[in-house]
């Protein structure tokens, strides 16, 4: 029994390994497809903005949430995340989808999970 077991939680954690909690545009993105991609003027900025520092070479590390609604910021990319995780999983990993700003383009990705 026990050496049926390895082998699955090996699977398991290599599969977990391998899953793409947030899109890159312009990479391969596995997980998400491009819903929508659009130029906005640099003035506008998503609903609410992070509360997170955004200057160009900060470390952000983090995610800031308010209530199912999260935000992160990729300094190295310049990428501005948003997001809504599933109301009441206690998780912040993105539901369905993800808006992501490339401040370097000013263009906005609308990234939905593949099926």
């Amino acid at each position: 029994m026990k050496a049926l077991l390895l082998p699955l939680a090996l699977y398991c954690g290599i599969s977990a390994a391998h899953a793409q909690l947030l899109p890159v545009p312009g990479a391969k993105n596995p997980d998400w497809k491009v819903e929508k991609k659009e130029a906005l003027p640099e003035a506008t900025p998503f609903d609410e903005l992070p509360k997170t520092d955004r200057m160009p070479n900060a470390a952000q590390k983090g995610i800031a949430s308010i209530g199912n609604r999260h935000y992160h910021w990729d300094a190295e990319r310049q990428l501005a995340y948003q997001w809504l995780s599933r109301p009441n999983s206690g998780t912040v990993a993105p539901d369905k989808k993800v808006v992501v700003r490339e401040d370097r383009t000013g263009l906005t990705y609308t990234f939905i999970r593949r099926r």
